[in-house]
């Protein structure tokens, strides 16, 4: 053996050290010669993003950070105006929810984003066939943050943004983030024409100890919603136990929020809401705390009504299943503050509703009876994988079911919207940024028609919620889906054309 060559024990734990080293440092993961392009905006398409990746894209690499998640490969044949092999990098950002696929996007603010030179591979091997996996860290700062305007702000640009409904529904005072102005006139003219690109299901959704049998009507959780109903004894008076309202909501600017305010407080279609939704300083037991998150502001839920604002839809979730169990609930929620909800204060489960879309139910916290889905105007339980009742005793009302949904007979229904910059915009950092065009324009071009046709939004194949229809026209695509020719209920009959304040219209 030539006395430089290691023996083979020694290649052995050099080749696990490697590995070790490779896995446990930071890297620098190479963008180099890769188009970049950034989505923004609304959890909604995480339920479809790695099928229409698949799709168009032979990628190698797996990116992802809290609420972040990218793919780093080789476009594939078929996408109009880009070709074949072209190396792309194609980012999703859902921190923030909707509202960061709306005001960043049309103003071209900085936002935060990935710092790929900071990353560390977590698994897989780098090809098609196994892609390697990587935690990367962030960079830079959003909007209405300390210090956002600074040159050295390291944020990016979103290319697109997707939100649950169309921009002009971010509204003050109640769908905006952190008191955000609106998008004015001239802003919302920043966009190129957009369209709708597909329907979700929002829902009816309480703690498991709320009794299926209890009949609650849309305008009871409406009430509930806005603090005009705060005990349960108002809706059944034979209940006992934890009888106060438990509201397990989303900040402002969520897009899923903004949806709730439309269908119960029909805000901002109708200016001069009477009742606005409650928000967390309306809760009973408000306490101290100066909103860090070593010093949190304490609710305590046994002294009445109570609201938690969650930042995304896992926190809603979460704020069930806790207020379920007892346990105490920490949560950062609007302006950066962080709450506890100390839900141990009592040994008995709290009766929660919740604000989600459909797409939550395959969560655990629901498919391990924490909370279900309710009919809306109605009593029982919703299973979306029978797409039926669940309850022994029957149901009432509209099932959130697909097929309600594509009949029209479920009408708490709201339209996807993607959306770009289609003139060029100085953003306050003095960036020129300009209209997407070229590589960019058509890879987002062809994502957004996929991402509203039938194939997509089916499950089986895909890995897509029940949650989930494709609009009966889909102007992108200069074609109209006849329903009849599709698998069942994968197309709507019904549309409100990308105005969620019309009523919905039937095509076929």
């Amino acid at each position: 053996m030539h006395p430089f060559q290691p023996k083979p024990l020694s290649l052995a734990c050099a080749a696990a050290c490697a590995l070790f080293a490779a896995s446990s440092q930071a890297a620098v993961l190479d963008t180099s010669g890769y188009t970049k392009v950034m989505l923004a905006g609304a959890t909604a398409p995480d339920n479809f993003l790695k099928d229409l990746a698949t799709d168009m894209l032979a990628y190698t690499d797996e990116i992802t950070a809290s609420n972040y998640r990218a793919f780093r490969g080789t476009v594939k044949a078929g996408v109009p105006g880009v070709a074949a092999g072209t190396k792309l990098l194609f980012i999703k950002r859902s921190k923030g929810g909707s509202v960061f696929g709306v005001d960043p996007v049309a103003r071209a603010q900085r936002i935060e984003t990935f710092d790929f030179n900071n990353c560390t591979q977590t698994g897989g091997s780098g090809t098609t066939a196994d892609p390697a996996k990587w935690s990367c860290g962030l960079k830079g700062s959003d909007p209405g943050t300390p210090n956002y305007a600074d040159a050295g702000n390291a944020g990016e640009v979103a290319d697109f943004g997707v939100s649950d409904v169309e921009p002009k529904m971010f509204q003050q005072p109640l769908n905006t983030e952190n008191n955000a102005p609106q998008l004015t006139g001239a802003e919302l003219g920043n966009f190129a024409p957009f369209k709708p690109v597909n329907q979700l299901m929002m829902g009816i959704v309480t703690t498991a100890v709320v009794p299926e049998t209890l009949h609650i009507g849309r305008s009871q959780y409406g009430q509930m919603l806005s603090n005009r109903i705060q005990d349960w004894t108002q809706i059944d008076d034979t209940l006992t136990g934890n009888t106060q309202v438990v509201v397990c909501r989303r900040v402002p600017g969520s897009g899923t929020q903004t949806s709730y305010n439309w269908f119960f407080n029909n805000f901002p279609c109708q200016q001069g809401v009477a009742v606005p939704p409650a928000i967390v300083t309306d809760s009973f037991g408000y306490g101290s705390g100066s909103g860090t998150e070593a010093d949190p502001i304490v609710i305590d839920p046994t002294q009445g009504y109570t609201v938690v604002e969650n930042s995304g839809s896992g926190d809603v979730r979460n704020c069930l299943a806790n207020a379920q169990d007892h346990k105490d609930h920490k949560v950062k929620g609007a302006f950066d503050k962080w709450y506890l909800v100390k839900f141990s204060n009592s040994t008995e489960p709290f009766r929660a509703i919740g604000v989600l879309s459909l797409d939550s139910y395959s969560n655990s916290v629901l498919t391990g009876g924490k909370a279900y889905f309710r009919p809306l105007d109605g009593w029982g339980k919703f299973d979306a994988v029978t797409q039926s009742c669940a309850s022994a005793g029957g149901c009432s009302g509209a099932l959130p079911s697909k097929a309600n949904l594509a009949q029209g007979r479920y009408d708490f229904v709201v339209e996807l919207s993607m959306q770009y910059r289609g003139r060029s915009v100085t953003n306050v950092h003095g960036d020129v940024v300009a209209a997407l065009a070229g590589t960019k324009k058509s890879f987002v071009d062809e994502f957004i028609k996929r991402a509203g046709k039938p194939e997509f939004l089916r499950n089986p194949p895909n890995t897509v919620p029940n949650a989930y229809a494709a609009l009966p026209e889909q102007p992108d695509l200069g074609v109209g889906f006849d329903p009849s020719a599709y698998n069942a209920n994968e197309v709507s009959y019904y549309s409100r054309e990308g105005d969620t304040c019309k009523p919905l219209r039937r095509f076929f």
